[in-house]
């Protein structure tokens, strides 16, 4: 019996005795790191930290600047120009290049510069055109990525070799350290905002960009400690450093992340969780229809009333039929028949009509996990901390204050969000005193939690000694290796060959 099989020459070849061993030992040491941070968070200060920490940790370390790629590509020296006219103007160039190309071209630049690299510092002329692979500890660094489709490209090429860092300062700070540069206050306004959410939709997006971050951190007034500490910690989480546990800020955030995971609401997955000081969790909620008797239904329900069931979410419905009665108040104003149409649903669209969720079946989790609570007769929410996946709109606002939580946490920002405009008396981005204050997350995002603090690799020794960390000979806990499957199939069909038919050797 032998198998078929064409057998390539891609891999190096797999004796009988060492398979498993070769394809382990076939993982790739790069990592490819994309920084996204607002305008005037400081992303400049993080690549010098970052860079100088994989340094000390062994890696040859390549920066991408994209602001210097787009100068390169339009011409015109942009890279030459300071202040607003610098920024307004690589705006204005980002913005025409994925026009022109599509909205992924930046990061298709920046692989390109990741390949360029690698041939050039591995590969050889005895290649013969075939792909370029390495073993080697190689870090590249994009600096910075500005639209979500960006970061979804290099998430689908580089899987889990890809990471992305969110960096996070508040609004107040970044105007200081936009100002320090000699911009006005009004100029600092305009690239503020089309920094966080251009309307042009190939315009920049930082903060839908910024939520899908693997790891973030926050600069606080340019204190560099604070930041090379917060760095240090996700390169060795990246190489599996025992003792690295989870935060308070990062259990509550996984735990909320893990009951979204529970909700089939139709518009939107969310989740929230309720702790003590202590970091203890005490309530978890996510966002979906509430059941007789407390509770939402669930698939543990008997009977089960959920808008997914109801084939149709409840808050649209209504939405249809506002429209419908201002098409019909404006027909009886004699407006023509398209016309009354037409407006009807601009009004709808450009409006906060279009923002309307009081006709949703679904509570939020955020009241999810504060009702949980409620019916529980030996816990409160008073001095508590909420994490939830998605900043709180302001009906879930207003409860909060009203239940004494004195912090809450979030990740996604919420646009639709009034929170601080109806309660700026009682909330605060800003830490201020007795006030619930709204803070965005900082640490290993839910996206990397399991792999980050898993057992990923053997502590102690036959001897039961904790085994010592170096970075310099780990590997990522979260591997990528450099071949696909189909290389390995054929390498193990090559063995399977040699013990079948051993006359063959």
């Amino acid at each position: 019996m032998s198998t078929t099989n064409t057998v390539t020459n891609l891999v190096p070849s797999i004796t009988p005795q060492n398979t498993t061993r070769h394809i382990q030992n076939r993982r790739s040491q790069e990592l490819v790191i994309g920084l996204c941070g607002a305008i005037g968070s400081g992303v400049k200060a993080l690549n010098e930290t970052l860079t100088s920490v994989l340094q000390s940790s062994g890696y040859l370390v390549h920066h991408i600047r994209v602001s210097k790629l787009i100068s390169d590509i339009v011409g015109g020296n942009l890279a030459d120009l300071k202040r607003y006219d610098r920024y307004n103007k690589l705006q204005d160039a980002g913005d025409t290049l994925r026009k022109q190309y599509s909205n992924t071209f930046l990061a298709e630049v920046a692989i390109n510069q990741i390949t360029v690299f690698r041939d050039k510092h591995f590969g050889s002329q005895e290649e013969n055109g075939e792909i370029v692979k390495t073993d080697k500890k190689v870090a590249y660094i994009i600096d910075q990525l500005k639209h979500p489709q960006e970061i979804g490209l290099l998430k689908t090429v580089y899987s889990n070799n890809f990471y992305q860092i969110g960096l996070i300062r508040t609004e107040k700070e970044r105007k200081l350290n936009l100002s320090d540069e000699q911009i006005d206050a009004a100029q600092i306004d305009e690239l503020i905002r089309r920094d966080r959410k251009d309307d042009n939709p190939h315009g920049q997006q930082v903060e839908k960009s910024l939520y899908s971050a693997d790891y973030f951190i926050r600069n606080i007034s340019n204190q560099s400690k604070l930041m090379e500490t917060s760095v240090k910690r996700f390169v060795n989480l990246i190489h599996g450093q025992v003792g690295n546990t989870p935060t308070y800020d990062e259990i509550g955030l996984f735990t909320a992340y893990s009951s979204a995971l529970k909700s089939a609401c139709l518009s939107r997955q969310v989740g929230a969780a309720i702790m003590d000081d202590s970091g203890e969790v005490l309530s978890t909620g996510c966002n979906d229809v509430p059941k007789f008797k407390g509770g939402l239904y669930d698939a543990n329900s008997e009977t089960d009333f959920r808008c997914i069931y109801q084939k149709r979410c409840s808050n649209d419905k209504h939405k249809d039929i506002l429209q419908s009665e201002i098409e019909k108040v404006l027909l009886e104003n004699k407006i023509p028949t398209q016309t009354a149409k037409d407006l009807a649903s601009k009004i709808m669209l450009d409006t906060k009509a279009k923002s309307i969720i009081e006709y949703s079946r679904a509570i939020h989790a955020e009241m999810d996990a504060i009702t949980t609570l409620a019916r529980s007769p030996s816990t409160s929410t008073t001095n508590t901390t909420l994490y939830c996946t998605t900043y709180p709109c302001h009906n879930c606002a207003r409860h909060i204050v009203a239940s004494g939580i004195k912090r809450v946490v979030y990740i996604e920002p919420y646009e639709k969000s009034l929170a601080i405009q109806l309660h700026s008396d009682a909330i605060t981005d800003s830490k201020e005193p007795n006030k619930v204050s709204f803070e965005p997350f900082e640490g290993v995002s839910p996206n990397r939690y399991q792999s980050f603090f898993k057992f990923n690799n053997k502590r102690k020794d036959e001897s039961g000694r904790a085994i010592e960390f170096n970075i310099i000979e780990s590997h990522h806990v979260d591997p990528q290796y450099l071949d696909s499957y189909h290389d390995y199939e054929y390498r193990i069909a090559e063995i399977v060959n040699k013990k079948l038919n051993p006359q063959q050797e």
